[in-house]
């Protein structure tokens, strides 16, 4: 990030070997620009504190799990706001709260600044699907900033490692629907003249006298420009181009340049190069390139110390040779192609063993610092190796309960789709009898990636997993949150009867059982009984009701919840009112909980609207709003408000 040329530019990039952390490069872009602007410009600063609070209030503090350096903006202590951190984790797709609060950022920084911001993402062919919604949601909810020329944004990316169906295309064509302009450049080799030019200016030379030097470097590299930093870079190790003191500036020799062999494409030359060097620095090149782009030099350090390999020397001597650079408490590859090279030249199944084996080490670490994420670091290693990397059903269990922690962490979150990975993952490395001999972690398991299936829309996978849960558990209780999602897909399937079926006889065996065909006169003696017991207790009485702790009690709520949606689909109005009257029964005899307020608000609306009952129709309507607000989730007010 900086501020130059009357623009403030923030820059990311993407990496092939993280591409299971979503949002990981644009939030790195504007978490460096947190940093920076905290250190330079306290007006803004200020600005930006105070049009953030005011906009977004207590839920700016849930942007510090995506850009941790925005409490350098916002003045706080996180450690201390975590713990007093009370927010609803229950709600329906976190992760577009998430990608809200992100947009809502990016609107006010946009507008607290004078110059344009101008946000720069380099190679978008690695680019997560959550980052495709979080940079469509960006470039279209900031459409007032980005056509008054307040937020620009530039991307780079290899089209030859693209089609027309991949996201990032396909982002690219829809956000022309909303009226936003788009500009495609197609970057080319470069030709001879552009080529002279560039080594011009790297040796400080007149065009005319670096032009011989140029025409045999535009030869044998193709007009590449990596290619030529690099050739350039050997060249002046084996003494073909270099500094003369005498003369006072860069000179080479053509002829011994021209005979120089050089491989055709540049994967081919950076290979050679790494070829010559010692084997430790390219083990710990190899090594480095499993964590991608760039790596904290602080794990790298836990590494060594864990392994008891040497490490850092090692790097340190490929920072000398011009391979990495170190700086910001990083090491890095100078370009993406030389990570890739150190990447490929491991054979795969060494590879797998070698992610594996830094992730079980990172993870010991992880586990006795209580470092969740080095945790998360280390499980996407291990992630990395696989399966086939387990030596035994000891470690299996073992790596199994690392992705169930760094699953539940990735939760804690809103990031949901790297949990469900870690569930899957740790589902994938259990062992035959797993629900026999490690039953408490693999329901665990399955009802957590189950859960977050079911937010991000992975009904495939979620099918099989309640299927697993339905069939293996132990005891009613343990299946009911999958059989609640089985209902649920029945319903969007359109076998709204089959779902009903499965709703009522999970009801039953929770202990609320409805008799098998629901009559009017039934509904009325309901009605009648539920009304005699609020007839005793006034608005101030209810609010002061405890909350529910009976989980099956939750759990038959949730489901007469659905049940309600189902008949209503279903069109029995007969049925319908039932529905409400049982979970204010419920309410008032176990407690009130975050489904309650809809029961009333139902009745309310059942009153007011069948019964012609205004007055008490409203009553209840209103007495659902102030319990919802009463309620610590914030899970179902939606569903409140609606009936209201």
């Amino acid at each position: 990030s900086g501020h130059g040329g009357g623009c403030v530019f923030l820059s990311g990039s993407f990496d092939k070997v993280q591409q299971a952390q979503p949002f990981q490069a644009i939030s790195c872009a504007f978490d460096k620009y947190c940093v920076w602007l905290s250190s330079r410009d306290q007006i803004t600063v200020e600005k930006i504190s105070s049009a953030l609070s005011a906009d977004l209030k207590d839920d700016v503090t849930s942007l510090a799990a995506l850009m941790p350096n925005i409490a350098r903006i916002l003045g706080i202590d996180l450690d201390s706001e975590k713990k007093s951190d009370k927010k609803d984790e229950s709600a329906v797709d976190p992760q577009k709260r998430l990608r809200y609060l992100f947009c809502q950022f990016v609107e006010v920084v946009s507008r607290c600044h004078e110059e344009p911001l101008i946000l720069f993402l380099d190679n978008c062919q690695w680019i997560d699907a959550a980052s495709v919604a979080l940079l469509n949601q960006i470039l279209v909810m900031s459409d007032v900033s980005v056509k008054s020329r307040r937020f620009f944004f530039y991307c780079c990316c290899r089209d030859d490692e693209m089609n027309e169906s991949h996201p990032w295309s396909l982002m690219l064509s829809s956000i022309t629907d909303f009226g936003i302009k788009t500009t495609k450049i197609l970057l080319g080799s470069m030709g001879e003249d552009t080529v002279n030019e560039m080594v011009s200016t790297i040796l400080s030379l007149l065009p005319r006298l670096t032009r011989p030097l140029s025409n045999i470097i535009h030869q044998k590299t193709k007009g590449s420009p990596f290619f030529i930093k690099q050739l350039m870079v050997e060249l002046n190790k084996r003494r073909m181009l270099y500094p003369s003191l005498t003369r006072r500036r860069w000179i080479w020799e053509c002829d011994k340049i021209r005979d120089f062999e050089v491989p055709e494409n540049i994967d081919l030359f950076i290979n050679k190069s790494f070829n010559q060097l010692p084997s430790e620095v390219l083990s710990a090149l190899c090594m480095l390139s499993c964590f991608g782009s760039s790596v904290d030099i602080h794990l790298v350090e836990k590494l060594e110390t864990e392994m008891r390999e040497s490490l850092i020397e090692q790097l340190d001597a490929a920072v000398s040779a011009n391979i990495l650079g170190k700086g910001n408490g990083k090491f890095y590859f100078l370009h993406d192609k030389l990570q890739e090279v150190a990447y490929t030249a491991i054979n795969s199944k060494v590879r797998c063993l070698d992610h594996f084996r830094y992730g079980l080490s990172l993870g010991d670490v992880a586990t006795r610092e209580k470092n969740d994420k080095l945790l998360i670091a280390a499980v996407e290693q291990i992630n990395l190796g696989g399966p086939e990397a387990v030596s035994d059903g000891e470690q299996g269990v073992k790596v199994a309960q690392m992705n169930l922690n760094a699953g539940k962490n990735a939760m804690k979150t809103s990031d949901l789709v790297s949990a469900y990975s870690f569930f899957d993952n740790g589902i994938s490395y259990l062992r035959k009898g797993h629900w026999d001999y490690h039953y408490d972690m693999t329901l665990e398991l399955f009802n957590l990636a189950a859960k977050c299936a079911f937010t991000i829309g992975e009904y495939g996978s979620l099918k099989i997993l309640t299927g697993q849960i339905i069939r293996y558990a132990r005891c009613f209780e343990d299946k009911c949150q999958a059989i609640s999602i089985s209902a649920t897909l029945l319903s969007w399937s359109t076998n709204v009867p089959e779902a009903i079926k499965v709703l009522m006889n999970t009801l039953k065996s929770l202990g609320e059982e409805f008799p098998a065909t629901m009559t009017s006169s039934f509904v009325q003696g309901y009605l009648k009984s539920t009304r005699a017991k609020l007839a005793a207790l006034s608005d101030t009485s209810l609010l002061s009701y405890p909350l529910m702790v009976d989980s099956s009690k939750i759990m038959a709520m949730e489901l007469l919840v659905k049940l309600h949606e189902n008949l209503t689909f279903s069109g029995d109005t007969t049925s319908l009112p039932a529905i409400p009257l049982k979970m204010i029964q419920i309410s008032l005899k176990h407690g009130m909980t975050s489904l309650s307020p809809i029961g009333f608000a139902q009745y309310g609306n059942y009153l007011a609207l069948v019964r012609e009952e205004f007055e008490e129709g409203y009553r209840y309507a209103k007495f659902a709003l102030s319990l919802m607000k009463q309620i610590p989730s914030r899970a179902h007010d939606g569903g409140v408000i609606y009936y209201s």
